[in-house]
């Protein structure tokens, strides 16, 4: 930017931070949440190989990442969220892509907490049937992340007309499960790799389900028993 500009590097950062951003690093990291959405994995790659981009602004943007997560888990989403899959009877959690990646450690860990844990991703049995399950028992829990499957949001689309509990996880509230979800919270996620980094996400699913384990009746017990069986 400063050799197109003509200027120095400093007066570029010194020109982000007029902007409100806390510099070049972070006007980056804010450009990326708007185009980010639109762009396929071969124009990352092309933009990799033009730019070279230094390993440490990924590794600075993913730290920005994380300490937005003190913000989110403060919410009163984040807290409707917990609640309600400490209290829920059966809990399926949905996903699609590359957003299904995060389902196989949130559903070992949950599964280790309580009953009744599902998961389900397109082509799966489960996943055709869905809908003639009762809504009154009934939460799913969404994980979605660009470039947002058409095929996972048709299907939360139609289970939230049939009446279902729908809490969800994404990454911006300009995000089209927002508008279909019951609770959303937003986790930011670093785009400057050809492939998503899930990083935060994780981070954030392993204090979710801790704090859903604190409200899980029983939990200790079941943990206990579940250890003894490992051990033996």
């Amino acid at each position: 930017v400063a050799e197109k500009a003509g200027a120095s590097q400093g007066s570029v950062s010194r020109f982000c931070i007029a902007l409100g951003y806390k510099g070049y690093n972070g006007f980056l990291h804010n450009l990326q949440q708007f185009v980010r959405k639109e762009i396929a994995a071969p124009q990352r790659l092309q933009y990799i190989s033009n730019f070279r981009q230094n390993t440490s602004n990924i590794m600075d943007m993913e730290h920005q990442n994380i300490e937005e997560l003190k913000k989110v888990i403060s919410q009163p989403e984040y807290r409707k969220i917990v609640e309600k899959l400490a209290s829920c009877g059966q809990l399926i959690l949905i996903s699609a892509r590359m957003s299904a990646t995060l389902l196989p450690y949130t559903y070992y860990v949950l599964n280790k907490m309580k009953d009744h844990v599902i998961q389900a991703t397109p082509h799966e049995p489960l996943w055709e049937t869905m809908e003639m399950l009762d809504p009154a028992h009934v939460q799913f829990l969404a994980i979605v992340f660009p470039r947002y499957p058409n095929i996972l949001l048709n299907k939360l689309e139609t289970l939230h007309k049939k009446g279902f509990r729908i809490s969800a996880i994404t990454d911006s509230i300009t995000s089209p499960v927002v508008k279909i979800a019951d609770e959303v919270v937003c986790i930011p996620i670093t785009t400057s790799s050809i492939f998503d980094i899930y990083s935060t996400p994780v981070l954030f699913l392993n204090l979710l389900m801790r704090d859903v384990a604190r409200l899980v009746e029983g939990v200790d017990k079941r943990i206990s028993i579940l250890e003894k069986l490992d051990q033996e």
